[in-house]
């Protein structure tokens, strides 16, 4: 464990932090600190409250019979004082002719003590507390008088907290070491005068927290030109830039989620690093205009977000991060002061900074906390509980890079009959019906492993389909060459659901997300279902004009820009090309929501049946000839009448198929069966809208009508008398 005043070493990061050049001559610059009570508190308790259970304990005899007991303090203001609250114990005793101790009483209670904090002469970083009053209270809360018990508890107090040392002394030394990484155009003579002329200079008690304001003396130089444009060999240099912070960036939320058991934190650890590889995305996808290093920029604004969650953090789970977690909190304060200073201190994220930095978490000599890899991190999935289900279907072998030639479309496993398939013209019809039947299947998944309101789901099955719409055009393969190849997006968006390799390192397999349409199905409604729980549902989006729809698109608006973006679909000011993406969207959704899906067809150019716009049922039952695949009617089908059923007798049974929300829809439906004989539709009104509902033949007995409903079993057909159709039709 470190000594605690390593932590000043880190909070005399910040002083080099604030400084503003802006004179040519020496001058004293402020820098304050913030130390929250309760960090406070566990200082205390760690230096002071070091005897067993966390107590201190003094004794009052030589034979220690009689003694007061302090435990469990707390920290606080009262007014300009600080206030320390601790149980107390007190215990008289004697000791007996064999030399035991015999108690005579015990008193039970509270010390409140208040004083000053107040700089020790000739000691530039140590803090003492000079005690005010000391006030007594028993069990009921009751101020107790003058007693004997009373004035031994003062003198006790007294003794106790004015030995206390608040000790800031940093070890320069190691203070050296770490700034010339982050500071290397600072000339060393200046940046080592700095960090010498480094003290306290104020201490103000605020209701929250003890600031403590620094002093140092600075020599301040001109302010520099502008920053340049980043040259081309600069944008070259950003992906390597890019590794390393992302390197730093993923060690450190798992440092701070491992020291943690509280799901709300790590939740919130989740969702800065998602955020932060979304911008860091964006940096290296888009042309970057701006004079400031961007990667530097995205450094300062998640260490902003850091801090709070790793304070949290620190008082939560003090046993091993305390320490550690301060001096993280210190330097994010000192970072950011030294970036208001813009070009004329040179502050700069160097890898070496980064890996010192990251030794203040976990010094571990065999952990390289910049070493990047493409492949699986089992404990990032188990800390934040992605990537694990046991549905995610193990590869085989690995596919790699090993292209093919067009192969037929059916594999010999009719798991892998979707894979590497990039459909002929004629196979458009049948191929969509198999993806939707695979979208639906891994949303339903999803539903059934979760508690969400059926209303919820709705929606969520709607979004999985037209996700996978906007993202791919439900495609996961595309022709190259003659060679079948995964549809990668320039920015390294992957498969169907567009899986970014970069944003979801370490969650899932890259090449599985390549090779695999399941696998890449899976994923991408595991990302969709916890961003519209943990997102779009726990900010009430659905409460905003547009009702329940709106988790689609709030869910879409973060799966497309991160977590951040959640309400982005409703903003005004966000830029155009986001505008025009959740536009898009939009349009689709409404297309699904309408019983549409598959209007998908039109990104195969038109080359499906004119009447495949409607979303049917899957059917599983098509022949498998190769490449060709036959979508006329068969002669002996029959699309009957309402005059037919209504026709029928009452006592008779019929196969219900589906019920769809367009005529057109359930005629296309019935065209894509291959059983012969008798179909027919009827519309009925359910929940203030009609609904078109097919049905298959008339059997004058359940059991006919059961050995036909085998024929339907993808279906799970419903069998019914007619009688009941006929009442619905009479209404």
């Amino acid at each position: 464990m470190r000594p605690r005043r390593t932590i000043i070493l880190y909070a005399i990061i910040i002083i080099a932090l604030i400084v503003k050049p802006t004179a040519v001559r020496a001058e004293t610059i402020s820098i304050s600190v913030f130390l929250d009570y309760r960090q406070l508190q566990l200082l205390m308790m760690r230096d002071a409250f070091n005897g067993p259970n966390h107590t201190a304990q003094y004794l009052l005899d030589d034979d220690g019979c009689t003694r007061i007991t302090f435990s469990e303090p707390h920290l606080s203001a009262e007014g300009e004082l600080l206030r320390v609250d601790t149980k107390t114990l007190a215990t008289i005793g004697v000791t007996t002719t064999t030399g035991a101790c015999k108690v005579i009483t015990q008193w039970n209670g509270r010390a409140t003590v208040t004083g000053k904090p107040v700089l020790v002469s000739d000691q530039p970083f140590s803090v003492e507390f000079r005690v005010q009053d000391t006030r007594l209270y028993n069990q009921q809360g009751r101020l107790l008088e003058d007693s004997l018990v009373l004035q031994a508890v003062k003198e006790q107090m007294h003794l106790f907290l004015s030995r206390y040392r608040l000790d800031l002394n940093p070890e320069t030394g190691q203070l050296k070491a770490l700034l010339p990484y982050f500071l290397p155009h600072y000339p060393a003579n200046r940046l080592s005068g700095m960090i010498d002329s480094l003290r306290i200079g104020l201490l103000d008690l605020r209701p929250n927290e003890l600031e403590v304001r620094l002093l140092m003396d600075v020599e301040t130089v001109a302010k520099a030109g502008p920053e340049p444009v980043l040259s081309e060999h600069e944008m070259e240099q950003l992906e390597q830039r890019y590794r390393s912070w992302d390197s730093f960036l993923t060690f450190v939320i798992k440092e701070a989620a491992s020291a943690t058991p509280s799901e709300e934190l790590r939740a919130a650890l989740l969702e800065i690093l998602l955020d932060a590889r979304y911008q860091l995305k964006s940096i290296l996808t888009e042309s970057q205009q701006s004079a400031a290093d961007p990667v530097k920029q995205l450094f300062i604004r998640t260490w902003e977000q850091l801090m709070p969650v790793m304070r949290e953090i620190s008082v939560r789970s003090p046993e091993k991060n305390l320490l550690p977690f301060l001096s993280f909190i210190t330097a994010a304060d000192a970072f950011k002061a030294l970036d208001r200073l813009g070009p004329a201190l040179g502050l700069d994220i160097s890898t070496d900074g980064l890996r010192r930095l990251a030794r203040l978490l976990n010094d571990d000599p065999s952990i390289d906390p910049l070493k990047y890899l493409d492949e699986i991190d089992p404990g990032l999935q188990q800390l934040f509980d992605f990537g694990r289900s046991s549905e995610i279907s193990p590869q085989k072998k690995s596919q790699g890079f090993n292209f093919q030639l067009i192969r037929p479309v059916y594999a010999a496993n009719p798991r892998d009959r979707l894979n590497r398939w990039v459909p002929a013209p004629a196979e458009v019809n049948a191929y969509l019906l198999e993806i939707r039947k695979l979208l639906l299947k891994e949303a339903d998944a999803r539903i059934r492993s979760s508690s969400i309101a059926q209303k919820y789901a709705r929606i969520y099955r709607k979004l999985m389909l037209t996700a996978a719409w906007q993202e791919s055009c439900w495609r996961q393969y595309i022709l190259q060459n003659r060679k079948v190849v995964p549809l990668i997006s320039a920015t390294g968006d992957i498969g169907m659901l567009q899986i970014n390799e970069k944003i979801w390192r370490g969650f899932y397999s890259p090449s599985k997300l390549r090779w695999d349409i399941t696998y890449n199905a899976r994923a991408g409604s595991e990302i969709l279902f916890k961003f519209m729980v943990d997102y779009a549902l726990k900010q009430k989006e659905h409460t905003y004009g547009g009702g329940l729809s709106n988790l689609a698109r709030a869910t879409y608006s973060a799966y497309n820009g991160g977590p951040s973006q959640v309400s982005r679909y409703r903003k005004n000011d966000v830029p155009a090309a986001h505008k025009k993406i959740d536009a898009a969207f939009w349009e689709k959704y409404q297309q699904v929501h309408q019983g549409q899906e598959l209007a998908v067809t039109k990104c195969f150019g038109g080359q499906a049946a004119s009447s495949m716009t409607a979303a049917p049922p899957i059917n599983t039952s098509r022949k498998q000839s190769g490449s060709k695949q036959a979508t006329t009617v068969k002669p002996s089908q029959r699309i009957e009448n309402v005059g037919w059923i209504k026709s029928r007798n009452p006592k008779h049974f019929t196969l219900q198929l589906t019920a769809m929300s367009g005529e057109q829809a359930v005629r296309a439906f019935i065209k894509q069966q291959f059983q012969g004989g008798s179909f027919a539709y009827y519309r009925k009104k359910q929940n203030e809208r009609y609904l078109y509902v097919a049905i298959y033949g008339s059997f004058d007995s359940r059991a006919h009508a059961e050995k036909a409903a085998a024929r339907f079993a993808p279906l799970k057909p419903w069998i019914r008398d007619f009688g009941s159709i006929q009442k619905i039709l009479s209404k």
